[in-house]
């Protein structure tokens, strides 16, 4: 327990630098208060759903997820940034809490799929205002997102798409547009179905994804069912009013290949990763495409 509240502590005393200080942030000045962020709420697993239990060694790839996607925003909004940010599919908070901490000007909302058991965990909740953050609970396959519309100038929809059925993602996008402001930012993240990866499955004859399973733990929840690429959800975004402002594609499965850090496949993913930052020819192949996007004013 006593390292539990000096590790908070720890947190909230590097949330107020960056809060006084954001316009010194770098990507890797920003991963350092993004990693204690994401272990404190891997605590939250111990209320979860035994089978989607983060593994605690598994937290390099989040942290390098959520600095990018911090740093587009950062980006295209500056050190200044104001006015309302929502969160679609928060988990245990990993994007949301972090994204609060070193965008203090933006007061956060996050909705949440209401059948997940941590959302009775009171340690959970209680994040939710120490970050000075909103919780909202929606089945966003079918329910309106419950805000106004154009109620927000920055949202994130960060690895959500790849796990709705298919028929449903302009349900879901239509939303999304309605619920941001003349000339605010949607930042988006999913796997990137041309990637190298995928490429060599295909050509071995093997399908991109397994057939998907509804989970048990909340109902009409799925895991990967369909990937995409750029050039399909930019189409999809620019019907909607929406212009790319940022593309980004970057490899961040070497923390999540192989059983150990020595294994043959988790080496090979990791001197790839090294390679595409060499070769720019291998950008386009990365495993996860990052996308920000502005709607019209």
């Amino acid at each position: 327990m006593a390292q539990g509240v000096a590790q908070d502590a720890r947190i909230r005393g590097a949330t107020r630098k960056v809060s006084v200080a954001a316009s010194r942030n770098s990507r890797a000045e920003a991963e350092k208060i993004i990693e204690p962020i994401i272990r404190k709420c891997q605590r939250f697993a111990e209320h979860s759903e035994a089978d989607s239990m983060p593994a605690a060694a598994m937290v390099g790839p989040d942290v390098r997820r959520v600095s990018l996607i911090f740093t587009l925003a950062q980006a295209l909004l500056g050190d200044s940034a104001t006015g309302n940010g929502l969160e679609i599919g928060s988990g245990y908070g990993y994007l949301v809490f972090s994204m609060a901490a070193l965008m203090p000007g933006i007061r956060w909302s996050a909705v949440e799929h209401p059948d997940r058991s941590y959302l009775g965990c009171e340690t959970y909740l209680s994040s939710f205002r120490e970050y000075d953050c909103s919780l909202q609970t929606a089945d966003i396959l079918h329910d309106p997102l419950p805000f106004p519309d154009a109620h927000f100038q920055l949202l994130t929809f960060s690895e959500v798409l790849e796990h709705l059925p298919t028929e449903r993602v302009n349900f879901v996008f239509s939303e999304i547009a309605r619920v941001t402001a003349r000339g605010g930012i949607v930042i988006a993240s999913s796997p990137n179905q041309a990637s190298l990866e995928n490429r060599i499955r295909l050509l071995k004859g093997q399908s991109i994804l397994d057939m998907p399973d509804e989970m048990a733990y909340a109902k009409g929840t799925y895991g990967h069912i369909r990937l995409y690429t750029v050039a399909e959800a930019s189409a999809a975004m620019s019907k909607l009013g929406f212009a790319v402002e940022r593309s980004v594609i970057e490899s961040n499965n070497s923390g999540y290949r192989g059983t150990s850090k020595g294994s043959w496949r988790r080496r090979a993913h990791v001197l790839y990763e090294q390679l595409e930052k060499t070769f720019p020819l291998l950008g386009p192949m990365g495993d996860t495409w990052y996308l920000a996007f502005r709607k019209a004013v």
